[in-house]
């Protein structure tokens, strides 16, 4: 009986310690989850108002619930032809991509296994070009581009995007090439394999995870990029964010028309991540993303 008394206090002292961090993770829990709440509640308003006829819209009291309507999808496609934009954009940032994962590939091996004396600090100063802000280069951009007859090209916003885009996914790259073993180099070396034999057959699948993570970047920061395609484009070749400005208009804004058009804009962007998801978890395990 004196065995078992002394042991009980014991017992409830360690139920009592371990309940703590059972108690903290459910406030971490629940606060993380107020946050991601506050997050997406701007996102699900400009859904909610995409899907609002206009006189609701326009009603002095928010509602919550209404007869759904299309009409603002409607008008942005009839209306103002924001399918042309939509094909601008899509066009403009998956070709810009491709251009800069492609090149970003062997600047990056170049620079990861080649032993090129100070690497480390040309990384860097790749990476710095990436700190320039847009609005410093803008008017020189204009004015060459002017020269060349590239404004309001698709060319001249690929070539303006690959150039600003390429520095980040050099360095990126770099670090994720080198976490990969040299063995498997230095193995088909041995057999025979040239550099370019070895990217395409060996580096290039292994390394796919961090060429998704590398993707999804560049094409978010092409596809939300406002300033540049503002400047340089006019009717042709006007993009997705410089189209959505132009629902500000001088005396009124025409909410339900921009509200559809930010959806719409968020879609391929959903659609990137979901699509390399997968690919994009295992590529921030790699050490690359900090």
């Amino acid at each position: 009986m004196t065995i078992v008394k002394s042991q009980m206090p014991a017992a409830k002292r360690d139920v009592s310690l371990d309940a703590k961090p059972g108690l903290w993770t459910l406030v971490l829990k629940i606060a993380a989850a107020v946050v991601i709440l506050l997050w997406l509640f701007p996102v699900y308003w400009v859904a909610l108002t995409s899907f609002k006829p206009l006189d609701e819209i326009n009603s002095p009291v928010p509602t919550l619930i209404f007869k759904p309507s299309l009409e603002n999808y409607r008008d942005l496609f009839t209306q103002f032809e924001f399918a042309a934009v939509l094909a601008n954009s899509i066009f403009v940032a998956v070709v810009s991509c491709a251009i800069v994962i492609f090149i970003g590939v062997f600047a990056a091996y170049s620079l990861a296994r080649m032993n090129v004396p100070g690497e480390k600090h040309i990384a860097m100063w790749i990476l710095s070009l990436r700190f320039t802000p847009p609005i410093a280069v803008g008017i020189p951009l204009y004015l060459q581009w002017q020269n060349f007859n590239l404004l309001d090209s698709y060319l001249g916003l690929i070539l303006v995007y690959v150039s600003f885009n390429l520095p980040f996914a050099v360095w990126l790259l770099r670090g994720f090439l080198a976490e990969l073993p040299f063995e498997l180099e230095e193995a088909a070396l041995l057999d025979g394999l040239t550099r370019l034999q070895i990217i395409r057959r060996i580096i290039v699948p292994i390394a796919l995870p961090g060429l998704a993570s590398t993707a999804i970047f560049t094409f978010v920061f092409i596809w939300n990029e406002y300033l540049i395609a503002l400047l340089l484009t006019s009717v042709n070749a006007v993009t997705v964010p410089v189209a959505i400005s132009k629902f500000v208009q001088p005396y009124t804004i025409l909410w339900g028309d921009l509200s559809a058009a930010v959806v719409i804009q968020l879609v391929p962007m959903l659609i990137v991540v979901f699509l390399l998801q997968r690919h994009l978890v295992r590529g921030m395990t790699l050490g690359a993303v900090k």
